[in-house]
């Protein structure tokens, strides 16, 4: 498999220029896990970061959403994490199953 280049995308920051860093906790079920991304990291980033990670089959993966820790409100995947983390160095995400459409308008 090929390297995923995160140079450009800022998955990852080169610790070596300084920059600020994110470090995010994503807890799902039992197990949390933490790595520290650039501010301008997307979420969509950490969330594919985070189905790595947790070993997420491919065939769930597509209805997994991250949201902050405790509530309930998925997050955009276009946001940026410094829009997210408001001049804090940390953040804590849930990793969730997303709302699922099946036909029955609030789950009835």
């Amino acid at each position: 498999m090929k390297q995923h280049d995160h140079k450009n995308n800022g998955c990852k920051p080169n610790p070596e220029k300084g920059g600020r860093q994110i470090t995010v906790t994503v807890n799902y079920q039992a197990q949390t896990e933490t790595l520290a991304f650039a501010p301008n990291t997307k979420v969509k980033d950490v969330l594919l970061w985070a189905i790595s990670i947790f070993g997420i089959d491919a065939t769930l993966a597509t209805e997994m959403e991250l949201a902050i820790a405790g509530e309930s409100d998925e997050l955009a995947g276009g946001k940026p994490l410094a829009s997210i983390a408001k001049g804090e160095n940390a953040l804590v995400l849930d990793l969730v199953r997303g709302d699922i459409a099946n036909g029955c308008p609030n789950g009835s």
